[in-house]
């Protein structure tokens, strides 16, 4: 059980570090999408067709 609640904290702990990661806006343009253009959250997958 100890061990359980360590591990939790460490993962939140973890969450809160990468929370303070710089976001960038990325312009989508005209560019493909699925969803309604006022939702709070974009996500954008960058692929490598070779």
């Amino acid at each position: 059980m100890k061990k359980a609640l360590i591990c939790i904290v460490v993962l939140l702990l973890f969450g809160i570090a990468q929370a303070s990661e710089k976001r960038v806006d990325v312009p989508i343009g005209d560019s493909p999408s699925l969803g309604p253009d006022g939702a709070p959250i974009t996500i954008i997958e960058f692929i490598d067709f070779q």
